[in-house]
């Protein structure tokens, strides 16, 4: 399945500086639509994804349109999560 993004210049700008491809913010988005594994701010409505193909977790905050994924923020950070 190819996935459209939608990321504004801004963001882009931040996706460039943190060395984050638009690869990695799709296998977040892939793996929280498919697992069910994200977190709704129930303020916003935006989810929060995760993904660790390696020694480095992606996190994506996005909403899901009709037909693309709009990102609102992207970072990534050198830890593993644990889960019971």
């Amino acid at each position: 399945m190819t996935m459209k993004l939608n990321i504004s210049d801004e963001i882009r700008a931040l996706l460039e500086q943190r060395h984050i491809l638009d690869s990695d913010v799709q296998q977040a988005i892939d793996f929280a639509e498919s697992s069910g594994t994200k977190l709704v701010n129930r303020q916003t409505g935006h989810f929060l994804a995760h993904y660790r193909p390696e020694k480095v977790t992606f996190w994506v905050e996005y909403t899901a349109g009709d037909k693309e994924f709009i990102i609102h923020n992207a970072y990534s950070h050198r830890m593993v999560i644990i889960q019971d």
